[in-house]
């Protein structure tokens, strides 16, 4: 079977944008987009995931879509969408957002993702993927330092988005709705990270689920 890791650059970015996207709370023009990045992807790799993302994707409203969207990461928050919320240690919270930031300020981008988030949220950890995938590609084609894009794509793996990101995906494939959007994208992102620390032999030490918390609470930082 065709795997995220056979795609190249340019599926693997698309990917990581349709995943960023596709946690987002919904929007018509959100919605949208995951729409066509699928069907190109569904072109190119015509995977049982892939189509079956679609094909939930096509099944759904965006009134249904921003219904599990709530019932999953809002109230009594189900899945946790932040880093942070895995880590147990407050002050390891703070330093995991402040490291993650770092990341994205070396690039000149602002840590908001496309629903205007805090640097650990899913969706701006996934973009920052998309980003790093396009500027190795952009980095080829001008003979830019892909080797220095490449180590901190693979830092950024080891330290975060691999650490946590397995563990959201299996956590919202066992809490999201059958056939939902939510648990096709959360098949999907169990699969591209784990094709991409494979591809690039990284290991991570996983980060465990944490327990049940409303939305309003945010994440409180002490000093030790």
């Amino acid at each position: 079977m065709t795997t995220v890791a056979t795609l190249g650059g340019v599926g693997r970015a698309a990917t990581w944008r349709l995943l960023s996207l596709g946690f987002a709370a919904p929007t018509e023009d959100r919605v949208a987009e995951v729409e066509t990045i699928a069907r190109g992807l569904v072109e190119i790799d015509p995977s049982p995931e892939t189509a079956e993302l679609l094909a939930a994707l096509e099944g759904s409203s965006v009134d249904e879509l921003a219904s599990q969207y709530h019932a999953l990461f809002g109230g009594a928050v189900c899945v946790s969408p932040y880093e942070g919320s895995y880590e147990l240690d407050p002050v390891r919270q703070g330093r995991q957002m402040a490291d993650v930031a770092a990341f994205y300020r070396a690039f000149g981008a602002e840590p908001g993702g496309p629903a205007g988030e805090r640097p650990d949220y899913v969706g701006c950890e996934l973009e920052f993927l998309a980003f790093l995938e396009l500027r190795l590609l952009v980095a080829a084609e001008e003979d830019e330092d892909a080797e220095l894009l490449e180590r901190i794509g693979d830092t950024f793996l080891r330290d975060h988005a691999g650490r946590w990101l397995p563990t959201f995906f299996a956590d919202v494939q066992e809490a999201a709705v059958e056939r939902s959007l939510y648990r096709a994208l959360a098949t999907v992102g169990v699969q591209v990270v784990q094709d991409e620390l494979d591809r690039r032999g990284i290991e991570c030490a996983p980060l465990r689920r944490r327990g049940q918390r409303l939305s309003v609470e945010g994440d409180s930082f002490t000093c030790g």
